[in-house]
């Protein structure tokens, strides 16, 4: 939930006084690195952009104006923290445009037929639900022949599969073509113990490595070309 830029809750008072000291002490240091994640935090924290510019990225300014009048910070640290600013601004341009467009787009998540274990597939889920996407999560034991019809009901733009069991081969293949059946534009991402060793990717289809590069893995089929 994002907040109107008019208006912040009492409850993230505190939470925005913690973020403008910690941006601020970035500022100081030179430390853009420090700063961009100070904002990626604001961005997380669920504050729309006009209440992190006006909130944080503002007042930090203002002070590093301050300090550079009184004679504590010289032009040069004056000049880098504007900089590191300017960075920053496009950089939580940037992120918002991201975020918005995963709104938009609709992962669907299913394990395949057989399939009881789902503990992979519900961190992948929290995943794509923070990253921002539209996320629909079948859950366990999908039957392969309802794969097809729910892809054309609902016209997922990409779609993952996990299999975790190491016989899952040949049915994980055929969840691949029922997922094509149903709309053969539907990006597929495949993960888990039982994908078999050297399972081809191909386009349209990648193999999930390890969990932690869900949003990137689900970024790259949605940017494919021809799909935008």
């Amino acid at each position: 939930m994002r907040f109107p830029p008019d208006r912040v809750p009492p409850n993230r008072a505190a939470l925005l006084r913690e973020l403008r000291e910690a941006y601020t002490a970035a500022l100081l240091l030179g430390e853009e690195v420090k700063a961009e994640i100070v904002v990626r935090e604001a961005i997380d924290a669920g504050l729309a952009g006009e209440v992190i510019q006006r909130e944080v990225l503002a007042p930090s300014m203002r002070r590093v104006g301050e300090l550079w009048e009184d004679g504590s910070l010289s032009v040069a640290d004056e000049h880098l923290a504007t900089q590191i600013t300017l960075r920053v601004l496009a950089l939580e341009r940037e992120a918002v445009r991201v975020a918005g467009g995963r709104r938009h787009t609709r992962v669907m998540l299913a394990a395949i037929e057989g399939e009881k274990h789902t503990v992979g597939l519900q961190m992948v889920r929290t995943l794509l639900v923070d990253g921002g996407y539209d996320v629909r999560y079948l859950g366990a034991d999908v039957p392969i022949d309802s794969l097809a019809p729910i892809v054309k009901k609902h016209l997922p733009g990409v779609f993952a599969l996990g299999a975790t069991m190491p016989e899952s081969g040949e049915l994980l293949r055929l969840a691949v073509d029922e997922v094509r059946r149903g709309d053969a534009r539907t990006g597929l991402l495949v993960g888990g113990q039982g994908v078999p060793e050297g399972f081809r990717e191909e386009e349209g289809l990648v193999v999930m490595r390890n969990i932690a590069s869900v949003v990137e893995c689900v970024d790259a089929l949605v940017r494919r070309p021809g799909l935008n």
